[in-house]
């Protein structure tokens, strides 16, 4: 009997050892197989929606085994990014849909694991959601006609942008008095609202981005030319797109001829290559600005340097420093600058800095903020709406 009771008791610890480490094995099977696998979930927008251009809709989903997320709008063959590098425990992304983007009945969202790899998780929404216009804001026919986009003036968050009719000289009563000048222009044009104008001066705190900063709505904003091209029925204008947001305006400044041609009106970019604009950001050069001679309106000079970028902060309208002339021999008198072979030379000249456009090969006519112009020149200014 006791070997018996001892026989069962060992049989009893076998099963028990067993069917503990049956548990271990699928505890570590589970681990490894489901709760170890990378998933992602894709709840919102998920299919059937409609979205409106110029709203704001959470894009949600689930992640498991991920750490960074990519998003991004598939139609057809084309594939946007929406967002890049998200964490994947935020579970959600706050998409702002500008205007340019396409519309239409066909869009897909995708939210995969970042940064994209062939066995990287990934999921698609259930099935195609809509992205439209809102009818009331529509400026839809004007825009087929010209194969760009127009919004209408009372659309969210526009900012209206518009070039002086006025031709001024570098003496602009002072950076503190230059918005009056668009203020006025504006004025004159029937445009409400408080205007800037976008120009720098000599310190960093006071360049053209900066004082844009300065604002009530800095960068924000969907810029367009403040002329409207067609008044809707309801008596709001179709305005001209320039760019979603403050980068893509600003690239306007530097973009090649052609692309800006097509993109602008005919008037917006006839002006925006002739507009004063001083130092547009801390890159910008404070002196030893580059003239070039064909601006000048005398004989040509050999000392085509100003040591001021911005006309004295917009006080001057002279050509050349106090005391110069023509028959002046350099005596070093005036600032010392050197040209781009080291040779020194005196910066006689008053100039600020300028839209312009520039030959650069292998890109062609590009528009320039780096153009110097003797102050006696009288050139447009940018103004953009507060």
């Amino acid at each position: 009997m006791i070997i018996l009771g001892r026989f069962s008791i060992e049989k009893g610890l076998i099963w028990v050892t067993a069917v503990a480490f049956l548990a271990v094995f699928v505890f570590i099977l589970y681990l490894f197989f489901f709760y170890g696998a990378k998933s992602i979930n894709v709840l919102a927008p998920n299919g059937g929606e409609e979205l409106e251009i110029g709203k704001t809709y959470k894009i949600s989903w689930t992640a498991k085994g991920v750490d960074r997320v990519g998003i991004a709008l598939y139609s057809g063959k084309e594939t946007n990014w929406i967002a890049k590098n998200i964490p994947a425990g935020q579970g959600s992304y706050d998409w702002e849909i500008y205007p340019g983007q396409g519309y239409g009945g066909n869009f897909w969202l995708v939210v995969f694991e970042y940064p994209w790899g062939k066995d990287n998780a990934i999921d698609y929404a259930n099935s195609p959601f809509a992205i439209t216009y809102a009818a009331s804001d529509s400026c839809d026919s004007i825009s087929i006609q010209n194969d760009w986009l127009f919004l209408p003036g009372d659309f969210q968050n526009i900012r209206k942008v518009f070039i002086t009719e006025g031709n001024y000289d570098g003496n602009l009563g002072g950076l503190d008095k230059v918005d009056d000048i668009c203020q006025k222009e504006a004025e004159n044009l029937k445009l409400t609202g408080k205007w800037d104008t976008f120009i720098g001066g000599d310190e960093d705190s006071q360049t053209a981005i900066e004082r844009i900063n300065n604002s009530p709505r800095g960068q924000s904003g969907i810029f367009v030319e403040a002329v409207p091209s067609f008044i809707l029925e309801r008596d709001v204008g179709c305005h001209r797109l320039i760019g979603n947001q403050f980068s893509s305006f600003l690239a306007k400044l530097s973009n090649q001829v052609y692309l800006n041609q097509l993109k602008l009106s005919e008037n917006f970019f006839d002006n925006i290559g002739k507009a004063w604009l001083g130092r547009v950001n801390n890159a910008s050069a404070k002196s030893c600005i580059f003239i070039p001679v064909s601006f000048y309106s005398g004989r040509p000079i050999l000392e085509n340097y100003s040591f001021t970028a911005t006309c004295q902060n917009w006080t001057q309208n002279a050509e050349f420093g106090q005391g110069y002339d023509f028959s002046y021999v350099p005596s070093g008198s005036f600032p010392k600058c050197y040209t781009p072979q080291g040779k020194a030379t005196e910066a006689v000249s008053l100039a600020g800095l300028s839209s312009g456009i520039a030959n650069i090969t292998g890109l062609g006519d590009v528009f320039t903020v780096s153009h110097g112009k003797p102050c006696n020149i009288k050139q447009k200014l940018i103004c953009i709406e507060e």
